[in-house]
Formats: C-alpha cells, sequence, structure tokens
C-alpha cells in the first residue's frame, strides 16, 4: 500500500503521537498513520487505488492548531 511521510514540528511525546495519527486517519482514503515523534515524521498509509492529496494530510494535522506538517 502506498505511504506519504511528513514532517512534523511540535511533536515532543507519545501523547502527540496519538493526536497526530488520530488527525491523519480522519483523512478519507487513509487506512493507517503511524507517528515517531523522536524523529518528527507521520506516515499515512493509503488504501490501495486511492489517490489522496497530500494537501489533505498536511490542512488535517495543521487543523488541530498544535502541529505543524509539511511533506517530508
Amino acid at each position: 500500500m502506498p505511504e506519504v511521510e511528513l514532517r512534523i514540528k511540535g511533536m515532543d511525546c507519545p501523547h502527540c503521537e496519538m493526536r497526530i495519527r488520530k488527525a491523519l486517519e480522519k483523512v478519507e482514503g487513509v487506512t493507517s498513520a503511524r507517528a515517531d515523534h523522536k524523529k518528527g515524521r507521520a506516515w499515512a498509509t493509503l488504501k490501495e487505488g486511492t489517490k489522496v492529496d497530500t494537501k489533505k494530510l498536511v490542512d488535517a494535522v495543521n487543523a488541530t492548531e498544535v502541529y505543524t506538517a509539511e511533506k517530508a
């Protein structure tokens, strides 16, 4: 399955990872997400055959108003 990697700023604990995962998993076409606060990265796994605009993933993270994201 295709995966999109994002660079995340402001994520510094396991609780932050959970919030990022939940935000990404709400985006239509995302089957799962994972985050690593030590690396400052998050990955969204997309449903096979689905195209998800990276901007939607970035916007989902930025909508938390705590973290900022950009394509890695």
